[in-house]
């Protein structure tokens, strides 16, 4: 284990996210929540439940458990893949990085595939939707896993809504490549940029807890009320000729949330990584560790990680990663992006990110346009080979109808909760559309 004593070795934990062009490939992390037919939570424990139903998920798939005191919590695959839990025992599959958009769905569509079967088995369903439309935190078991010991108390301290965003929201994260620090960034502030836009396309969540939520993205509501030390669209890195100095910077100042030393989580007792650094008690796995720890809209890890949009079915999943290849992967189309949105100040994005939350694609943006605007300008920007291009046409579909997911949840809870619920369970249930 390296002792961390110059901060050019802090640095270096970003830059080894650097690719040549070639190799640049994209991931995708895709959430779900598990419950029976009517959205009622299937608990972590016990018979019927989500340990149980990763047990029946290791067996059709040959992967191999990941387990934290006799518990299985997760399931790795020899080529990469996985599924994990997050606290409230929503499922996460994290796929292998690709090159190309067919050889994800094909990773996509086999996940998918075996969840059908487990349905059809166990009456389970997987709901890709952004926030639990049935359970509140207090209706769900927190996994067994030791992090979230030292997590979650630091989240009933900073926020009122933090176990919400532990046991009860659920996304979608695609993961990019860069090539130098200047390409890094540069990303990374158009992500931050384009956040409220992202988040008003995917918003999901316009039901949470058997009621209407009032936003059309609860769980994006639920972002901004979560430790604002490691959350949110922070200023420092959105203002032009920000560099990984600053990211460092940022870092730094973030609290620690937990260690490791021998096998064992310590407790760094409200230390930020600053502190821990400047007393010499830093090790390269303390740094590695501490860059998993903030949860802002887009951070390095050290690929970039796009973290602003509710889930959503397994199309407008690949949808999303379409959009970042198409964003992100072409110089015209990053050129004509920055054009469009990088000169957007930072109260004028969490101002319309946190819009976007409550009135999704209806929400104003910086130049009193709305977001349903925007978003067909930009992603009328996004360019794709002619192989490719058919994978935006899940959001294409849903800009020509003019509203979110979320938006319409909302209007249709306060008609009809059971109708919405139901429609809920039925059209995100995850494999739906590989049937």
């Amino acid at each position: 284990m390296e002792a961390l004593t110059r901060r050019e070795q802090l640095v270096e934990a970003l830059a080894a996210g650097h690719r040549p062009r070639k190799e640049w490939a994209l991931g995708l992390e895709f959430e779900q929540f598990v419950t029976d037919a009517d959205c009622r939570p299937r608990q972590y424990s016990g018979p019927g439940g989500v340990e149980e139903l990763l047990g029946k998920l290791a067996d059709r798939t040959g992967w191999t458990p990941a387990t934290e005191g006799g518990r299985v919590l997760g399931l790795n695959a020899a080529d990469g893949r996985a599924v994990t839990l997050e606290p409230g025992a929503q499922l996460e599959f994290g796929s292998r990085p690709e090159l190309s958009l067919a050889a994800l769905e094909t990773q996509l569509r086999e996940y998918c595939g075996h969840l059908r079967a487990l349905a059809d088995e166990t009456g389970a369903r997987f709901l890709a939707v952004g926030a639990h439309p049935m359970a509140s935190p207090d209706d769900l078991e927190r996994i067994p896993k030791r992090r979230y010991d030292y997590l979650e108390p630091i989240l009933r301290e900073a926020s009122d809504l933090g176990l919400w965003m532990m046991r009860c929201t659920a996304g979608i994260q695609v993961n990019f490549d860069h090539s130098d620090e200047a390409d890094a960034m540069r990303k990374l502030r158009l992500t931050f940029a384009l956040a409220p836009v992202v988040c008003a396309m995917y918003a999901n969540s316009g039901i949470r807890a058997g009621e209407p939520s009032g936003f059309a993205s609860w769980r994006g509501h639920v972002w901004t009320r979560t430790d604002p030390a490691r959350c949110g669209i922070p200023e420092a890195l959105v203002r032009p000729g920000a560099g990984f100095e600053d990211y460092v910077d940022w870092m730094l100042d973030v609290p620690m949330v937990f260690l490791q030393r021998g096998g064992q989580w310590v407790d760094p007792a409200g230390r930020t990584f600053r502190q821990h650094f400047e007393a010499g008690d830093a090790i390269e796995e303390d740094w590695s560790l501490h860059l998993s720890s903030p949860f802002p809209e887009a951070r390095f890890r050290p690929q970039i990680e796009l973290r602003c949009a509710d889930t959503a079915s397994p199309s407008m999943a690949l949808a999303l990663c379409a959009l970042v290849k198409g964003w992100f992967y072409d110089d015209t189309a990053l050129d004509a992006v920055e054009a469009a949105v990088g000169g957007w100040s930072h109260p004028e994005i969490v101002a319309a990110w946190e819009a976007g939350h409550r009135q999704g694609l209806a929400a104003p943006g910086p130049d009193g346009r709305t977001l349903l605007e925007h978003a067909r300008e930009l992603v009328a920007l996004a360019r794709l080979d002619s192989a490719e291009e058919s994978w935006l046409e899940p959001i294409r579909g849903l800009l020509a109808g003019g509203r979110s997911n979320g938006e319409i949840q909302a209007e249709q809870a306060v008609e009809d909760l059971p109708a919405t619920l139901q429609a809920i369970a039925a059209e995100t249930r995850c494999g739906r559309a590989y049937a």
